[in-house]
């Protein structure tokens, strides 16, 4: 939305209304001193006079109507911008939630890869395709696609600083522009596309590709919450996959979970299937307010029962995972923290291949 349309959307009258309401005070004032002023009312007592002053009654009841009639239309177009505003926030939030209700209904990477292009790509009228950025020959490869039959074998792959796929993940900035690499048979496009990011680090590039022109500031907002959310689905499914293959394996992966959770910016919380907490690290015992001692070795739900209202909410979570074997979101709000106003927290189950449940796990992101 540009500056100008802002500003004039921001008038409090328009041009045309001041005129009106300028014309109807001079009218008023007019009458008055017709009415109350003596020596107006013996001068203008005359049979013509009158004819002029009922005249200037219906010029200015005229223009008092014309005054309302031009302020109701100004505020209807503005109700109507305003509707027109509030149905694209609630379609955005809608397809938000798609996405954050797929990543945790299974917690399946790649079934949140294609769900998130399905819900996205027909709001924007793109084709869309979404890379992951593989750690070990540190390629960003294709993994899904939407909008286009060629298989994902046939689309190239990029390294890092490599086309507008490889430059996105190099400054871990979005890039819009015209071309073809990135989107399956976009040549002659126009490409928006941006990071798919855990904190910091980019783990991916989402690319969308439409024939219908630039991109609108509201398509770029959709497409950047897309992202953002998975950024975060994307980081949960990787530490379920860690933690399945942990609690189901060996003791040298459990000690690379170990590892990868006591590292990460964001909070983790692991237990058992017994509910008794494996793993908690210190950004989860900072929201808590608790020290591992605490917590190790002890009931997940009971400790945290007794504490205030973050660690109740997050027992009724656990609760909700063993009972219903269902996973589980919030949002806490934080006052102890100024650079922080609120944190999201994920709690879900943990199954063998099989489905038997094995444990569960909560991620506690700052936002």
């Amino acid at each position: 939305m540009d500056r100008g349309r802002v500003e004039r959307d921001h008038k409090p009258v328009s041009i045309f209304s001041l005129i009106l309401l300028i014309l109807m005070i001079i009218v008023i004032l007019f009458l008055v001193l017709v009415q109350n002023v003596d020596r107006f009312s013996s001068f203008f007592g005359s049979t013509t006079f009158k004819i002029i002053f009922d005249v200037a009654l219906v010029i200015g009841l005229g223009l008092f109507i014309a005054y309302i009639f031009t302020r109701s239309a100004e505020y209807n177009k503005k109700l109507e911008a305003m509707v027109d505003r509030l149905q694209k926030s609630n379609m955005l939030l809608q397809v938000l939630n798609d996405i954050q209700s797929s990543a945790n209904a299974n917690l399946d990477a790649q079934g949140l890869l294609e769900a998130s292009l399905e819900a996205a790509m027909p709001l924007t009228s793109s084709l869309g395709t979404i890379y992951i950025l593989d750690e070990d020959s540190g390629r960003l490869e294709p993994r899904a696609r939407y909008g286009t039959e060629t298989p994902l074998q046939e689309l190239p792959d990029f390294g890092v600083g490599e086309g507008i796929v490889g430059m996105v993940a190099r400054n871990g900035e979005p890039i819009e522009d015209s071309g073809g690499e990135g989107v399956a048979h976009g040549a002659g496009m126009v490409r928006y596309a941006l990071p798919i990011k855990a904190g910091s680090r980019v783990m991916g590039v989402m690319v969308a590709g439409t024939t219908k022109g630039q991109y609108s500031h509201e398509e770029k907002t959709l497409l950047q919450a897309v992202s953002e959310v998975l950024g975060n689905s994307l980081t949960n499914a990787k530490l379920y996959n860690l933690t399945r293959r942990a609690l189901d394996t060996t003791k040298k992966t459990q000690g690379y979970l170990e590892s990868f959770i006591h590292e990460a910016r964001m909070g983790v919380m692991v237990l058992d299937e017994r509910g008794t907490v494996m793993i908690i690290n210190q950004e989860a015992e900072r929201f808590l307010g608790a020290q591992q001692k605490d917590l190790l070795g002890h009931s997940a739900i009971e400790v945290l029962r007794g504490m205030d209202t973050r660690g109740q909410q997050l027992a009724q979570g656990f609760q909700g995972c063993f009972r219903e074997k269902q996973g589980y979101q919030y949002t806490q709000p934080v006052y102890d923290d100024p650079a922080t106003q609120t944190v999201l927290v994920n709690v879900f189950p943990l199954f063998r291949e099989g489905g038997e449940l094995i444990g569960a796990a909560a991620t506690i992101n700052r936002s």
